[in-house]
């Protein structure tokens, strides 16, 4: 926070407009990927004796990497977490990848929520037709979709298997990853009626108290963090034993990045686990992410949630 030059210097995206770029010799971009935008393309586009951009994941849906690479003269260098995991740099894990079956009100829920989807799919000529557009219809269907994804997401049996888990762990440090805030904070309240007291930080809570929190989880306060997608990236998370993916999108962006979080070297195995439910729109974004980490990981474990215990 102290504003002067020196020999290093860091700043963040939100101030190069205030920092003399020219006065240095390198620059290097964290999180290169967010460079693709209008505001931040000129900023890349500066001739530097050196010039290096970092990312986990540097694909953009709308495709703006590529104006990003030609800045680098199209020099891009790929460092996989296989790289990683065995050169060592990321600590070797082990994976469960578990199943949950909705009951059958919940369900037919889901399939009524699902039948109205399509009908306006249908209607609207498909999903990129109807989000270009500005109709009405455009909004009732991100609005069921929404609506959709909330069902699944809030699915209580999930919060047993989250407790149960964190029961198993309860001398390690547990990052839980939600989707969304609603979701974390139902989980804050469920854990913390069945005797497990975790904190919550997501981007409802003001900035200055997230870094409280992540000192407090450092420093052995608590041991179980409950998340949305504000952790995915741009903190430095202490060293984490455990990480439970509870919801999550379909990019490969986010799972790389909550991946590398829980992979932080230490003298022992981490432990990823995954939460889906059966027969939604979550199993298969949940098997593109297990595809990934079966391939990584030193041993993995996969179950319907009732038929087998968790431990």
């Amino acid at each position: 926070r102290v504003k002067e030059y020196a020999k290093i210097t860091i700043t963040n995206m939100q101030n190069l407009n205030r920092i003399a770029l020219e006065l240095f010799d390198c620059v290097i971009y964290d999180e290169i990927h967010n460079y693709g935008t209008k505001r931040l393309l000129p900023y890349i586009e500066k001739e530097f004796k050196y010039k290096i951009g970092l990312s986990a994941t540097l694909e953009r849906m709308d495709e703006a990497h590529w104006n990003i690479i030609e800045y680098f003269n199209y020099n891009v260098f790929k460092y996989s977490p296989k790289d990683a995991l065995d050169d060592g740099v990321l600590n070797p894990f082990m994976f469960t990848n578990i199943a949950v079956e909705l009951d059958d009100d919940t369900m037919d829920q889901y399939s009524e929520m699902t039948q109205e989807i399509n009908l306006m799919l249908q209607a609207g000529g498909g999903f990129s037709r109807i989000i270009r557009s500005k109709s009405g219809l455009k909004y009732r269907l991100l609005a069921k979709m929404n609506e959709r994804k909330d069902l699944v997401n809030n699915y209580p049996v999930k919060f047993d298997v989250i407790k149960d888990i964190c029961k198993k762990h309860q001398n390690d440090k547990v990052i839980v990853f939600n989707q969304f805030n609603k979701q974390t904070n139902k989980c804050y309240w469920y854990l913390l009626d069945m005797g497990i007291k975790a904190r919550i930080i997501h981007s409802g809570i003001p900035r200055e108290k997230r870094d409280t929190k992540l000192m407090d989880f450092k420093n052995d306060k608590f041991n179980c963090l409950l998340t949305s997608r504000v952790l995915d990236e741009g903190y430095n998370l202490p060293k984490l034993d455990v990480a439970i993916i509870a919801a999550g999108d379909s990019s490969p962006k986010q799972t790389i990045q909550r991946m590398g979080r829980v992979l932080r070297k230490k003298d022992k195995h981490s432990h990823l686990y995954q939460i889906y439910c059966k027969n939604t729109i979550e199993q298969r974004y949940g098997l593109d992410r297990a595809k990934l980490f079966k391939e990584l990981c030193v041993e993995f474990d996969e179950f319907m949630y009732g038929d087998k215990k968790i431990g």
